[in-house]
């Protein structure tokens, strides 16, 4: 019987793929496998996956490149991606998360960690998928259960996190929420970057409510604490 749970593996390291690869079949995942970013980044876009697991130094194409060429597509651009590198430094584990990242993983890891990781990810991501919640806000419309986000019908093309952090500001409109907030919420408690991440969603956030609705600002500033939605006609 073939398993509804598929994960695709982009790591060139033949000893991490099969420690991987045993870790996610003793979970139930199907698994394939690329060994360089052009193949993964093949994979990733032209098959629907549970999650991806992608290496940051790649042949070819590195993670970060494909993450973010992933999240730019509408199809499969919401399907929850963990890092893997064997880089340590916080500024660079950051860069992931802003690429779209869900979680990042330094090597050497245990099993049990990486498998704690993956539930996790799994977990938040299916916890959107079980709320049958329409949210509905002037232009705006969240559907939660089909993970869709519209203005005026037109289809807003969100990564995982930016769909999470503009549902989080819909479901609380009015209420300024500062960073740290966000972070727990659409990140969790154990997240390892900074505020710095919250604001590179909220520019990216606004860039695509701006292309679908220029007439209108949906997500204010409020200068020192954090942010909040609330739409203002734009005037001239």
């Amino acid at each position: 019987m073939e398993s509804k749970y598929r994960a695709l593996l982009v790591e060139d390291d033949n000893d991490v793929c099969e420690l991987v690869r045993i870790i996610l079949r003793s979970e139930g995942f199907a698994v394939d496998i690329a060994q360089d970013g052009p193949g993964g980044l093949e994979m990733a876009l032209h098959k629907p996956y549970t999650i991806i697991i992608l290496d940051v130094m790649l042949p070819g194409i590195d993670g970060w490149e494909i993450c973010r060429t992933i999240r730019s597509r509408g199809e499969y651009s919401r399907v929850p991606i963990i890092m893997l590198t064997a880089k340590v430094e916080e500024s660079e584990k950051v860069y992931g998360l802003e690429l779209g990242a869900d979680d990042y993983v330094s090597k050497p890891f245990s099993p049990r960690e990486l498998l704690a990781r993956i539930k996790a990810v799994l977990r938040r991501s299916d916890s959107h998928e079980q709320d049958s919640r329409i949210l509905t806000k002037g232009p705006l419309t969240i559907d939660l259960q089909k993970y869709e986000a519209t203005v005026e019908d037109r289809e807003l093309f969100l990564t995982p996190k930016e769909f999470e952090l503009l549902a989080t500001l819909l479901r609380h409109h009015g209420q300024t929420m500062n960073r740290r907030q966000l972070l727990e919420i659409n990140w969790g408690y154990d997240f390892i970057g900074d505020d710095r991440t919250v604001d590179e969603h909220i520019k990216r956030l606004r860039k695509k409510l701006k292309e679908k609705d220029p007439d209108r600002q949906y997500i204010q500033t409020i200068w020192g604490v954090g942010y909040k939605f609330e739409i203002h006609e734009k005037t001239e």
